[in-house]
């Protein structure tokens, strides 16, 4: 099986177009796909619901080519989405789903290969940071893995 995505910005565009489409309208639990950022880490309440992906470390292994890796790319997907005060896991689950979907279903089915652009999607896990006392969103991540194969020299 031959992945159509060979470089780690297109990779990282694929994904980003994922999370666009989670809004309400679009028919997901909540709107992080409102606005979708590329490294950003920090976020006001201003700019909340919103989402950003962030690259972590390659793990790039030599194949039977001379400039042809496979590498193993890991993300994290940060979604901030309004919560209740009281109950604020309720928003932080209901996006992690969202995400979920995004990265794991294409065309209404499951799909480890992000719609045969990867080699493998890999979900790594999922993390709720607790909610800051007074604010009205709560910070959602999902973790996970995508293995596709790039010519290092036509990157």
């Amino acid at each position: 099986m031959t992945a159509t995505v060979h470089t780690a910005g297109a990779l990282s565009a694929e994904i980003l177009a994922r999370l666009g489409t989670c809004t309400v309208a679009q028919g997901a639990e909540t709107n992080l796909g409102a606005a979708v950022h590329w490294g950003k880490r920090t976020v006001d309440a201003s700019q909340v619901p919103c989402c950003t992906l962030l690259e972590g470390d390659d793990m790039p292994e030599h194949q039977n080519r001379l400039t042809e890796y496979l590498v193993k790319q890991r993300f994290a997907v940060l979604a901030y989405v309004p919560c209740d005060d009281e109950n604020p896991n309720a928003a932080a689950h209901a996006a992690i789903r969202d995400i979920k979907r995004a990265l794991f279903k294409t065309n209404g089915a499951a799909d480890g290969r992000l719609g045969q652009k990867v080699r493998l999607a890999t979900y790594l896990g999922k993390q709720i940071a607790p909610r800051a006392d007074g604010e009205k969103f709560v910070l959602a991540v999902v973790e996970f893995q995508c293995d596709y194969v790039e010519n290092v020299a036509s990157p």
